[in-house]
């Protein structure tokens, strides 16, 4: 297949020394290049070239017994070089090559004769067990239209590739490309023009059953669809991402190269893996062969002819972003609040509280999603999905609960105070503030306060500083306009605890440090 790609005008500045010096970007576009700076912030690609690209067209696409199978127009040793009539240009066909330590690519071979046509070969797949082989062909009668085969290793034939098959999983008149084999070989993955699709070229994926039979094409959906074109998907070895090409979502020119997290069976929104890989020209035919090494195939010239490069990813440090956790009504920063953040998979990625500020510095994996949940005493769970291209809101915004009210008492979360002192926190007046509305809905309700101390210093001071916060308490609802003569109170000190422990936990002296407001007259 002869890879005509037009370029989309969208525009980057990247620096790689493979790369002759791009144009200025058009205006208007910085802010799509800020967002995947962000995004891809703590890892980068370092491209290289692999010792295998000509003046003509190489790009990769799968591996068999360890040797890369690559497509290229280049001429072929010892068999005849086939052209294409009417552009006057050799055809594309199947090369395998040999693949170094360092990860360069040499001596290139025809990589089987028995599949080889007089047209335009395009992009290969094989079994997890390499036993099949899954190739596409151009159609000699209709220009331009590839069609899919399979064929079947057997290492006793001297044409190694037997029972070749078309395989029929599109109606006639369309094309089918790129195809890839998913790692436990259930199912095939490829890209068509077929209508009912997103627009352009879009990824499929069919079942192969065990009968040899397969099952209906289902589109990979809009997640990873869009109206331009998609090709080129393969999936990891652990089944928890798909790599595609594609000149839609958010993109910065031609092809760039996407990952979509793959969670129950469903295909998470695509996102750009970053200016260090990408270009603004067309970049395909992602392959990793470990963690952190693979390939990647990129027009050069805009021309339609590729180099493989081969790439090393390098891990840096992450962007770590800092939130305020606050209330929803006042935006007063809430201490204490406990924050869980997850991966896609459910993995717990980082746990962390907020601090007497409300703040908390949040490290974002690069090209990732997480599930952040924020939890406060007396608040309404928070709990929302972000990803690294669209980051979190800031602040987070937390909903105070109602008070609780029972047959003797107002029940909220504690009230907190100074270490030492009876000057009562932003926070807890927050909380207190419930009181007053329960207070105003229920005009003839009188409270007794009760503080109570854990058993930390001596009792008498305790006593004498309970007796303060109970004051600090009531002063605090009279200034908000209850009335004095509605209000009674009383410090217990170490005296009632509610864990009566001699050597209590952290959670257990925050339990006894602790203010009640005792009903002395029931609502009417």
């Amino acid at each position: 297949m002869r890879l005509t790609i037009k370029i989309t005008a969208l525009t980057i500045l990247i620096n790689c020394s493979l790369f002759a010096q791009e144009p200025q970007r058009l205006d208007g576009k910085d802010s799509i290049i800020n967002v995947i700076n962000a995004s891809t912030k703590g890892v980068r690609y370092v491209l290289n070239d692999t010792g295998i690209n000509s003046e003509l067209n190489e790009v990769g696409t799968s591996f068999f017994k360890n040797k890369y199978i690559i497509l290229s127009n280049k001429k072929r040793r010892h068999f005849e070089t086939t052209v294409n009539e009417k552009t006057n240009t050799p055809n594309n066909n199947l090369y395998c090559v040999d693949v170094k330590e360092n990860g360069d690519l040499s001596f290139p071979l025809l990589f089987s004769s028995v599949i080889d046509s007089k047209d335009n070969e395009g992009s290969i797949a094989f079994s997890p067990d390499e036993k099949t082989i899954y190739y596409t062909q151009e159609n000699p009668e209709k220009e331009g239209k590839l069609e899919l085969y399979k064929a079947t290793l057997d290492l006793d034939s001297k044409e190694y590739w037997t029972n070749i098959q078309k395989v029929t999983l599109i109606p006639d008149g369309y094309t089918i490309e790129t195809p890839s084999v998913s790692p436990d070989g259930k199912k095939i993955f490829f890209a068509t023009d077929i209508p009912g699709g997103l627009g352009g070229f879009d990824l499929y994926e069919a079942s192969i059953n065990t009968d040899g039979t397969y099952g209906k094409p289902i589109n990979l959906g809009p997640n990873v669809n869009t109206a331009e074109d998609e090709k080129f998907p393969n999936i990891t070895a652990d089944n928890k991402h798909l790599y595609f090409s594609s000149k839609g979502h958010m993109n910065i020119g031609g092809y760039d190269v996407f990952r979509s997290s793959i969670v129950d069976g469903k295909y998470l929104e695509a996102l750009n893996l970053g200016v260090t890989l990408n270009s603004r020209r067309d970049d395909l035919a992602f392959v990793l062969v470990s963690e952190d090494k693979g390939y990647l195939s990129t027009d050069k010239s805009h021309s339609g002819n590729f180099d493989i490069l081969k790439f090393e990813v390098k891990h840096l440090d992450k962007t770590s972003p800092t939130y305020t956790i606050v209330e929803q009504l006042s935006q007063v920063p809430l201490p204490n609040a406990k924050i869980i953040i997850k991966n896609e998979f459910g993995e717990i990625v980082n746990e962390t509280v907020s601090d007497e500020n409300g703040k908390i510095k949040i490290p974002l994996n690069p090209i990732s999603y997480n599930f952040i949940t924020v939890e406060k005493e007396g608040y309404e769970p928070f709990s929302t999905r972000f990803t690294s291209e669209n980051l979190l809101s800031d602040p987070i915004q937390l909903k105070q609960k109602k008070a609780e009210i029972t047959a003797d008492a107002i029940v909220i979360e504690n009230i907190l105070f100074a270490f030492d002192k009876d000057l009562i926190k932003a926070e807890s007046e927050l909380s207190l503030n419930k009181i007053v509305e329960v207070l105003n809905q229920f005009p003839e309700m009188t409270l007794t306060i009760n503080a109570h101390t854990d058993d930390k210093g001596s009792a008498k001071y305790n006593l004498a500083l309970s007796q303060r916060r109970a004051k600090s308490t009531v002063q605090y609802l009279i200034a908000k306009g209850i009335s004095k003569e509605r209000l009674t109170y009383k410090g217990y000190g170490e005296s009632k605890p509610l864990n009566d422990c001699t050597n209590c936990t952290p959670e257990q002296d925050q339990a006894n440090r602790r203010v009640e407001f005792k009903i002395n007259k029931s609502k009417n």
